[in-house]
């Protein structure tokens, strides 16, 4: 009876909720010029905020890369003498193996090439262009891009030894954006990462558009750079209209006064987070289970759970289309409760049947403020199954922009469960190993980014070696996940990448269509 009632309450606030559209759809006396006007000065709003999140990742990634040339050039500078001696190679070459950015090092003496990381010059090959002689007198000089006599083109980042001398560390321009740009030409955001003096450095996103019609700058606190976003005005209206169709159908025929009372009488009814409450009370949210394969035997040790949105008139959703909305209305928290019971439900005979597979689910902003979350995985699992068949994914850019004590805190107390932690999509944000270190997280995940690089010539296809001998030095398994082709299995396995997760495998599939693959990829429990 209680939870007919209940389904009762929820039918009663579908049927008030269609009442309200039906007295806002009634009342078209005024034509629909305001809410267009609403709409938008809305997507100018929204634009002119992406843009500025836009040019602060780019400003905050290149304070990171060249903060990271001006330590490792300070370092330098202390360990060598201004001579071409074995000692001064040596170092010079343990400085580009041991960073991620940058490809090669030398030493300038007097105007002139005398040795890099690569071979000495001999005899030295003279800087002929003036403004890549620059000696700066404390800190770092960064040069506009040039080509170099072994590489394509370069941002030389300099550092004085003497009045005579300087080492260097060259920077592909490129390697600035890679992470960002596909991202950035999705949203039609040209952004152009400048010097104080206008020379650009690099530049993300498509080309930058004759047409601009809004641009944001972000300068560095820390060095003579900016970055400038823009946006056309062709893909400003291109938002918009889809923003007016969006207005259109919650009902562009108000009258302007009575829209507005609706609206503020109807908030609550139609807020996003009571749709997705709705959508969570009459099952429309499904799990789908991503196989994670271990890459050595092809064997499947685990999977990935995945929320879809099976709405009524929309059809199968994506997270990417209703997670924003959950974590910022705070819904993303009896979500993942629920997701956890769900797991529970569909995999408690696999985790019996087999003690090495784990489910892994991840983990938002929201839930590193729930008093309840320890309590609430305990409680979901029911003495079911052990915290330690999960496995909690934190993405690189929450961990930075998080507050890292208060993450460190819970993460420390899930770990304690006996359940897993993994860092997803490492290498899209600017953390750093002692950053990392202090965590404990047993996997990182290698986000997709670069693994589509393999068997290309993008500037991230060698980080993948990289960044799994990071995660040796930390003592951690990687998943390289988005791996779709035979190619990417290959190299990933000759380099002895953990797992491997992504549709050269398998999709993402609904628990009956996962049962199915279970059978024919898992090893039997009595060799597990």
């Amino acid at each position: 009876m209680r939870g007919r009632s209940a389904r009762g309450a929820r039918v009663s606030g579908r049927r008030r909720r269609r009442l309200w559209l039906s007295a806002v759809l009634s009342a078209g006396l005024v034509p629909p010029l305001l809410l267009l006007a609403v709409s938008y000065f809305q997507t100018v709003q929204q634009t002119r905020e992406r843009l500025e999140r836009y040019a602060a990742l780019t400003q905050e990634r290149a304070d990171q890369m060249f903060g990271a040339a001006q330590d490792t050039l300070a370092q330098l500078a202390q360990q060598i003498v201004p001579r071409c001696t074995d000692a001064t190679v040596s170092a010079l070459r343990r400085t580009v193996y041991d960073s991620l950015y940058f490809r090669e090092a030398g030493l300038i003496v007097d105007g002139a090439i005398r040795c890099t990381s690569e071979r000495v010059y001999d005899p030295p090959v003279p800087v002929r262009v003036a403004s890549l002689r620059v000696n700066p007198a404390q800190g770092i000089y960064i040069s506009a891009p040039a080509l170099t006599p072994e590489h394509a083109v370069s941002i030389i980042i300099a550092y004085r030894l003497n009045d005579a001398a300087a080492v260097n560390v060259l920077l592909n321009p490129a390697l600035i954006g890679e992470p960002l740009q596909k991202l950035f030409a999705a949203d039609a955001v040209s952004v152009s990462l400048e010097r104080s003096d206008g020379t650009e450095l690099a530049h993300i996103g498509p080309p930058r558009p004759a047409d601009a019609r809004l641009q944001t700058v972000r300068a560095s606190s820390r060095f003579p750079i900016r970055a400038v976003a823009v946006t056309s005005r062709a893909a400003l209206l291109q938002s918009w209209r889809v923003d007016a169709l969006l207005y259109g159908s919650g009902g562009l025929l108000l009258s302007a006064l009575l829209f507005l009372l609706l609206l503020r009488l109807g908030r609550g009814q139609l807020s996003p987070e009571a749709r997705l409450e709705d959508a969570l009370n009459d099952g429309e949210f499904q799990v789908y289970y991503q196989p994670v394969t271990e890459t050595a035997t092809g064997v499947c040790v685990g999977a990935e759970a995945l929320l879809r949105w099976q709405h009524p008139q929309l059809g199968l959703l994506t997270p990417n289309v209703f997670i924003k909305t959950a974590e910022e209305s705070g819904f993303i928290v009896p979500l993942t409760h629920w997701l956890m019971q769900r797991i529970v439900t569909d995999m408690a005979a696999v985790f019996d049947a087999h003690p090495r597979f784990h489910i892994s689910l991840n983990l938002s902003a929201g839930h590193f403020l729930d008093p309840t979350l320890i309590d609430s995985i305990r409680a979901s699992l029911g003495g079911r199954v052990a915290p330690s068949r999960l496995i909690f994914e934190i993405t690189e850019h929450q961990l930075i922009d998080e507050d890292q004590d208060l993450a460190q805190r819970v993460l420390n107390e899930i770990h304690a469960t006996g359940a897993g932690i993994a860092l997803d999509d490492f290498g899209t944000g600017y953390s750093n190993l002692k950053t990392l270190s202090r965590f404990p997280f047993d996997y990182l995940k290698i986000d997709k980014t670069f693994i589509d690089a393999i068997g290309t010539e993008s500037v991230t296809a060698g980080l993948v070696e990289n960044i799994v001998d990071i995660a040796r030095r930390l003592k951690l398994r990687t998943i390289a996940e988005g791996v779709e082709t035979r190619e990417q299995l290959e190299y990933l396995r000759a380099i002895q990448v953990d797992y491997i997760q992504g549709w050269v495998y398998s999709k993402a599939l609904p628990p009956d269509e996962f049962y199915v693959y279970l059978r024919n990829h898992l090893r039997p429990a009595t060799a597990a």
